[in-house]
């Protein structure tokens, strides 16, 4: 009894950080906290209703993405975004969403490869109407189905603690374009084709990577990022 106790203490506590670390997560990117705000465990505790020890852990974890800074003897604020560090986790994710593609090939049932086929259409129709926020939120589920559909637990870990690597921004590419890339991932995930998938999938990514470079070297980027 007091191990099954202990186990479900230890996974509230998991469930409550990674709720406060996703909520101070969408304040910093939504612009409701700015740069050089300063976060407090004591504030933040009483605003989500958890232990200031759930509040530590979130922001030590917020901290690995680059959203907040630990500065001595001050506290932790929230960071400037480090572009640097975006377009790096950029090149992370073109290599785990390439090696996720390349597994898929392998774990994808007939329902999962229908259902990436209708996340890719709705992406293009959610585009096509100017609705970016959902488009955002559906091709954010897109790419995350594919970490899951590999079932490789390790790759699930690292996109999961990593937070940089969830930090997606919407990026002006053409849509035909990014239309023609994500049917053309699934379509060699369906014939079970894991070099072509893989590359598919980093081609993509990689566009996206060199579009935000691209907007980065002529001061033009003002990020839209992808919240849910």
């Amino acid at each position: 009894m007091t191990a099954d106790l202990m186990t479900t203490s230890g996974s509230s506590q998991t469930t409550a950080r990674g709720r406060v670390r996703e909520d101070v997560r969408r304040m910093i990117l939504s612009g409701q906290l700015k740069p050089g705000t300063r976060l407090t465990q004591q504030h933040l505790a009483k605003k989500f209703g958890v232990a200031q020890s759930v509040v530590r852990e979130s922001l030590l974890e917020l901290q690995s993405s680059g959203l907040v800074k630990s500065v001595d003897n001050l506290g932790i604020f929230v960071n400037d975004i480090d572009t640097d560090a975006l377009l790096h986790a950029y090149l992370v994710r073109e290599v785990l969403e390439g090696l996720a593609a390349r597994l898929c090939c392998e774990r994808a049932s007939r329902g999962d490869v229908k259902a990436l086929y209708e996340m890719v259409e709705k992406i293009h129709e959610l585009a096509l109407a100017n609705r970016m926020s959902e488009r955002g939120t559906v091709d954010r589920q897109f790419h995350h189905r594919t970490i899951l559909i590999s079932a490789n637990p390790i790759l699930m870990n690292l996109t999961d603690s990593y937070q940089m690597l969830n930090m997606v921004v919407q990026v002006g590419r053409d849509h035909e374009q990014i239309l023609h890339e994500h049917r053309a991932m699934v379509a060699a995930i369906e014939a079970g084709s894991a070099e072509e998938a893989e590359r598919c999938a980093r081609v993509h990514i990689a566009g996206a990577r060199r579009a935000i470079g691209k907007l980065i070297d002529e001061g033009k980027f003002e990020p839209t990022w992808v919240l849910e």
